[in-house]
């Protein structure tokens, strides 16, 4: 069974765009799935009960750049205008009953300025994060 990909974050926004630039380049790997997003929303519970596994991928401004950790703030609820990824799981298993598995990749960002590029510390770490998940 594939893996679920969930890249978000705003590719309009340099670092921002982390996640999205992760999740297409591991579209081209057939053992993923991959969804790109602005940002989570409770929709993606209906896709997310159908997968063991679903990898989230974005940056934080909580870590130092090009350094993955997951934020201190996804252990607290959020009540903004978009969702983190254990909301999403949490919804899944009390909606759903799903005991889908899940990861996250978070990597602090460098500059949130506004170009469609990634600063030169995360693409390294974009690229180092897609090897790793494609097993190189």
């Amino acid at each position: 069974m594939k893996t679920l990909v969930i890249g978000y974050g705003n590719t309009l926004r340099e670092d921002d765009g982390f996640g999205v630039v992760v999740a297409l380049s591991l579209a081209k790997n057939p053992k993923y799935e991959c969804i790109c997003a602005m940002q989570l929303t409770p929709e993606l519970v209906e896709t997310i009960v159908q997968y063991q596994t679903v990898i989230f991928i974005d940056a934080n401004l909580s870590n130092s750049a090009g350094v993955f950790a997951v934020p201190l703030e996804y252990a607290e609820n959020c009540y903004g205008h978009a969702l983190l990824p254990n909301t999403l799981m949490t919804m899944a298993r009390k909606l759903y009953g799903a005991k889908t598995k899940y990861l996250i990749f978070s990597v602090g960002a460098l500059s949130l300025g506004y170009s469609e590029e990634l600063s030169p510390p995360l693409k390294e770490a974009a690229k180092s994060l897609i090897c790793y998940l494609n097993e190189c």
